[in-house]
């Protein structure tokens, strides 16, 4: 079963996620920080790569120090330690995804959702197969899948996304119908809008895995600033992205 968990970084302090902070990183990690311009940028990817440790290490029933994460060739990344349990994470803005699962390779992806006028001539550029009249909202199921069908094959999207293989519906649906040239077992896709904050409350998560849908996703951590639950909006954004 798949474990996922979507994270407002902007309200994970220092003491949720490493005593130790920002010395819980490793040389690499701090590295790549010091690369990001703004200072809010480098915290949240600071930030992500603790959280990152601290769940799947929670769930693993070990101390986050001693979880290694390495990646592959591609950039994919995996548990040495843990050759069973296959992880893939994706930050959009401040908000990050993690899922988690030991039924084989997975992929996700998370996007918040802003529409821009551009945003389907980008989707057609990566992946020529959208039809023509297709909506605006179609944009955010269909990237998503696509991020997440290509994070799971590890081949990225400049090699990958010739091999998914999108269904497009009339209403603005988007399906996953498989991902050809990685095994015969059928891939199992799923895209759902998620209460996020005020300022852009609904983000659009993917996951693509071996699984069958849908996937809970779980809040983390589960309160607001002021250490109340966090709230969810009262109803999805007129934008006419609807949830799949």
């Amino acid at each position: 079963m798949m474990d996922a968990w979507l994270v407002d970084l902007d309200q994970v302090a220092p003491q949720d996620i490493s005593a130790h902070y920002p010395e819980g990183l490793t040389e690499e990690e701090l590295r790549r920080g010091a690369e990001f311009v703004h200072a809010r940028a480098a915290h949240r990817f600071y930030r992500a790569r603790l959280t990152v440790r601290r769940l799947l290490a929670g769930r693993l029933g070990i101390a986050a120090q001693d979880l290694r994460i390495h990646y592959d060739p591609a950039g994919k990344p995996y548990l040495p330690d843990q050759p069973g349990t296959h992880v893939s994470w994706s930050r959009s803005d401040g908000l990050l995804l993690l899922g988690a699962t030991e039924t084989g390779p997975v992929g996700v992806d998370v996007e918040l959702v802003r529409p821009a006028a551009s945003s389907l001539d980008v989707l057609t550029f990566v992946y020529p197969g959208v039809p023509d009249g297709a909506g605006a909202d179609t944009f955010f199921h269909a990237w998503t899948l696509l991020e997440a069908a290509v994070k799971a094959t590890g081949r990225g999207l400049a090699d990958g996304a010739r091999d998914v293989d999108l269904d497009f519906g009339p209403d603005g649906s988007v399906t996953l119908r498989g991902i050809t040239g990685h095994g015969t077992l059928p891939w199992h896709g799923h895209t759902a809008l998620q209460p996020t904050r005020q300022d852009c409350p609904w983000a659009m998560t993917a996951f693509v895995s071996r699984e069958l849908p849908p996937v809970t996703v779980l809040t983390w951590p589960d309160r607001d600033r002021a250490g109340d639950p966090v709230r969810s909006p009262a109803r999805p954004p007129a934008t006419g992205v609807s949830p799949r």
